[in-house]
């Protein structure tokens, strides 16, 4: 959204014109863009009429006198004998100038030496660091310590003692170096700030709206246009500030299977519905509560997810999303979880369904062992096509499981997992892999 035009043309423009600094660098990926850069900074100030109109003439000194009478003189004469002297213009290259009141734009490339920037005494008083991470370097530990390590022994130290260092891009991988500049212990006393094309915010009756950061060029309904176009990996990184590491995932995109709902025609009479509940404090940021409605086909073993819902609701809302689900499916079993606060859930959507003479079959999950584990646990379902996600897929949801165990959330996944672990019952054995920390060895487990 602009994020170049924003840090690395407009803002070094307005403190050229309003004097806030005196040196500035700016640092792209390749050098020949920071050099495009310097270029439209120096066009902008000869030529955008507002910028004149309010600062005046910053490309030429005024009122220099010559520095010998010879060349003065042959100046006049080019000019018919005229005077004064015209005003001459600062010094400028192609990757370097400075103004006529000594501000000097100059460019860099990555990962290059930064001796020579200084003006004078001057050194660097703001450096813009625009979109210095590439795709295919990211992806390798060594070449991201190197540029961590540039940042820290090059670039850090050239900053003038009161400067500023600015550095904006998109968050290419979970251990990129933007997204560390967020970790407070490695980059103490930072400004950190996510922008994202699409935020959430809950209106007064409850209901979560999205807000889109860009309406103008880029509304909601565009935003999902470009999401179905270029698929949910590549939005969630590009648009949302949610890098994918597809290095080792634990969910590949291909394993999470859409089932046809032909699939499930003429066969109600072997299907048992399950529906699991991963309940949430509610809260507008925190986790989603999940719901997860099932039917296991006991002839093919085949687990069909039939509804995945986030939501952010408080337990109200939750006891009348159970109710409903419930009234709607008719599951054999519900699981909810129960450890801490999430209790109060499962008595509250009992007591509830005593009044309408529903009589919910609740039962407790209480996790055993470490959730991480738990979920890459049930992949091979997954990859082997036992699993099967709805026909429609919520968008958070998929980006759930493409980005575990790196990701914001994993309820989409975590209530699947529960899902699962209900369906045991109903199904032949299955080996599930699970490793978890007891003592120095390793549980396998069965479901």
């Amino acid at each position: 959204h602009a994020k170049s035009t924003c840090a690395a043309l407009a803002y070094p423009l307005w403190c050229l014109c309003e004097r806030r600094r005196r040196n500035i660098l700016i640092i792209t990926q390749e050098s020949s863009l920071a050099t495009q850069f310097v270029r439209d900074i120096r066009a902008e100030l000869e030529s955008n009429e507002a910028i004149l109109a309010e600062y005046g003439d910053m490309c030429r000194q005024p009122d220099c006198a010559p520095v010998s009478k010879k060349p003065a003189r042959a100046a006049r004469r080019k000019r018919g004998g005229k005077s004064p002297v015209p005003r001459r213009r600062g010094k400028w290259s192609e990757s370097k100038f400075i103004t006529a009141c000594g501000l000097a734009v100059q460019g860099k490339g990555c990962g290059t030496s930064l001796r020579g920037t200084r003006v004078g005494p001057q050194r660097p008083d703001l450096i813009i660091c625009d979109d210095i991470e590439k795709d295919d370097l990211v992806r390798s530990p060594e070449a991201r310590r190197k540029l961590e390590y540039w940042l820290r022994r090059v670039v850090m130290p050239a900053l003038a003692p009161e400067g500023q260092l600015v550095v904006v891009g998109s968050l290419i991988h979970f251990d990129c170096l933007l997204a560390n500049l967020g970790d407070e212990k490695r980059f103490p006393h930072w400004n950190y700030r996510v922008y994202k094309a699409l935020e959430e915010e809950r209106g007064p009756d409850g209901t979560i709206h999205r807000i889109a950061l860009w309406p103008a060029r880029w509304p909601v309904e565009k935003l999902d246009e470009e999401r179905d176009r270029i698929g949910v990996p590549a939005f969630q990184q590009e648009y949302m500030a949610n890098p994918i590491d597809d290095s080792r995932p634990t969910f590949k995109p291909e394993w999470l299977r859409r089932y046809d709902p032909a699939e499930l025609e003429n066969c109600e009479e072997r299907l048992i519905n399950l529906m699991a509940v991963d309940p949430a404090t509610g809260s507008a940021s925190g986790d989603f509560c999940a719901y997860w409605v099932g039917s296991v086909d006991q002839t093919s073993e085949i687990i069909y997810t039939r509804e995945l819902l986030l939501e952010r609701t408080d337990i109200n809302g939750q006891v009348q999303r159970i109710m409903e689900l419930y009234q709607r499916w008719r599951p054999l079993r519900v699981g909810i979880e129960t450890v801490g606060y999430q209790v109060a859930l499962k008595h509250n959507v009992e007591t509830e369904s005593a009044k309408v003479n529903a009589y919910v079959p609740v039962v407790s999950l209480k996790t055993t062992f470490n959730k991480t584990a738990r979920i890459q646990g049930t992949s091979p379902l997954y990859q082997n096509g036992k699993f099967r996600l709805p026909p429609v897929l919520d968008p958070e949801a998929e980006l759930q499981f493409l980005q575990f165990p790196h990701g914001a959330h994993d309820d989409a996944p975590d209530v699947c997992a529960m899902g699962i672990e209900l369906a045991r019952e109903f199904l032949g054995r299955h080996t599930v892999e699970v490793v978890s920390r007891r003592g120095s060895g390793l549980d396998r487990r069965g479901w």
